[in-house]
């Protein structure tokens, strides 16, 4: 529990000590998440909503969310025990949690993809799967009414949860005692909760049509051969981040004869253990067939959520060797604990005296501070909106306070809540590191005239290198009020 906890804590203390800014995505789903939208420019809500609950609580502040991020892990992971107790005996289960929090991705990933679609699903998966196991078993109805409501969060997450409940669709059907679930009428009383959750965000989407066009991108067809290798390739690798280094660990222990590993017959096995085989089984499979088949692009990120159900099929494999298990145990916190203190003090020294990170330790809120002082010695309103390339605008616009909003140029016609009004009334300020964005924003609003290009300059964050950031920025002059 110690390890566990070291580990999801580590990354709030890097946050708050050497990477306080948040990082493109997170910015982006904060400055979405102001509105609260049932549909966005590209992905399902639920990330922008978490995102906006933050920033309502505590601003945008990169500790703040990497905090929230890291009790969305922790859920998970309590998910993913309680899922374990019901297939190996409790300390067999307690170590491969400590496992999976000690992994890279849970350690590192989130100071890169706090809130991000991806990390969310380490929290609903889990819970989708145990509400069903605990209902199929008890057929309580708080179970069933869970089931579908964690379905709904997992599908309004993002639409890869499908790949989910196909494979719990074919565990249902390949072990026989599963099926009677299809005769209870909680299972439909669950499946009724989570589609009428999910339907709203269904009606908007078909309306508005964004999320789905984006979804269909990722669908390129049957490709070359090479190209479709290196797709599968990726596919492997997504499991590696959650797995490594606790795979490592097992072999050590495996080898030092300190853990038993043993590959069982699958008619041995549980009902729930073969559930869970079968659930593993099938989504690899659906996702080699949607590679090779259908040509989906596939990164490696997109794999923690299938690598985290993985744990609950290795874990059978491995029982403690007789009088070891304390011994394994305590050296396993021992040395992750220690690989982890030391990467974390090597990161932290890299990064606070030799180096620079671009993103994470952008001063976002400097520099909007200079530039809201200019517009204000100008004009009396505004902005109302600040405009311009995905890697600057989200970082200088939520900084700047919820009054204005934030929007890549690229994204405004599909954002439903954007209003041109309000831009032509209040004005807005471009800000850019690329030099395209004046021109793309003269193509999109060629009745708004810009004012001539300033430059700033700001000392990167947390370095004593010296780095400076520059920006770009003009401002479109409000019509409501007078400079």
């Amino acid at each position: 529990m110690v390890l566990v906890a070291f580990a999801l804590l580590l990354p709030v203390l890097l946050a708050a000590l050497v990477f306080p800014t948040p990082l493109y995505d997170t910015r982006e789903l904060v400055a979405w998440g102001r509105h609260f939208p049932l549909v966005t420019p590209v992905h399902p809500p639920v990330m922008v909503w978490v995102g906006g609950v933050v920033d309502l609580l505590f601003g945008p502040s990169g500790t703040a969310i990497v905090f929230v991020n890291q009790i969305c892990l922790a859920i998970g992971l309590a998910y993913l025990y309680a899922i374990l107790r019901l297939l190996v005996e409790r300390t067999m289960a307690a170590y491969m949690i400590a496992l999976t929090a000690a992994s890279f991705y849970v350690v590192f990933g989130p100071l890169s993809w706090a809130l991000n679609a991806d990390i969310l699903q380490l929290t609903s998966w889990p819970a989708v799967l145990y509400h069903f196991l605990r209902g199929r078993s008890t057929d309580r109805w708080l179970h069933w009414i869970l089931l579908g409501v964690w379905a709904a969060i997992a599908a309004l997450t993002k639409y890869n949860a499908l790949v989910l409940f196909i494979g719990m669709a074919a565990g249902v059907l390949a072990v026989p005692s599963f099926r009677s679930c299809l005769r209870r009428p909680g299972f439909y009383v669950a499946a009724l909760v989570g589609v009428l959750l999910f339907l709203p965000h269904v009606i908007a989407a078909l309306k508005v049509g964004t999320t789905i066009h984006y979804g269909e991108r990722h669908f390129t067809g049957f490709g070359s051969v090479p190209n479709t290798a290196r797709r599968l390739g990726w596919l492997v690798v997504g499991y590696l981040p959650l797995l490594i280094p606790g795979a490592i660990v097992l072999a050590t222990a495996v080898a030092r004869r300190m853990v038993i590993w043993r590959v069982p017959r699958f008619a041995e096995g549980s009902d729930e253990l073969k559930f869970v085989v079968v659930v593993n089984a099938a989504m690899f499979a659906l996702l080699t067939v949607m590679i090779v088949g259908f040509g989906l692009e596939y990164i490696a990120r997109y794999g923690a959520p299938f690598a985290e159900l993985s744990v609950l099929t290795l874990a059978p494999l491995f029982s403690w060797a007789a009088d070891k298990r304390d011994a394994v145990m305590r050296q396993t916190a021992q040395s992750l604990g220690a690989l982890y203190a030391v990467l974390a003090i090597m990161a932290s020294v890299i990064y606070i005296f030799f180096a620079s990170h671009s993103g994470l330790q952008e001063a976002t809120g400097q520099a909007a501070r200079l530039v809201l002082a200019d517009w204000n010695s100008r004009y009396k309103c505004g902005p109302a909106y600040f405009l311009g390339d995905r890697q600057t605008v989200y970082g200088i616009g939520i900084a700047a306070g919820p009054e204005g909003d934030s929007m890549t140029i690229e994204f405004i016609p599909k954002a439903r809540w954007f209003d041109a009004r309000k831009l032509a009334a209040q004005g807005a300020v471009l800000i850019y590191t690329l030099p395209q964005v004046p021109d793309s924003f003269a193509a999109e609003f060629p009745d708004l005239p810009m004012s001539e290009e300033k430059q700033i300059s700001v000392p990167v964050l947390r370095t004593h290198t010296g780095k400076t950031k520059e920006y770009f920025y003009r401002f479109v002059a409000p019509k409501a009020c007078g400079g």
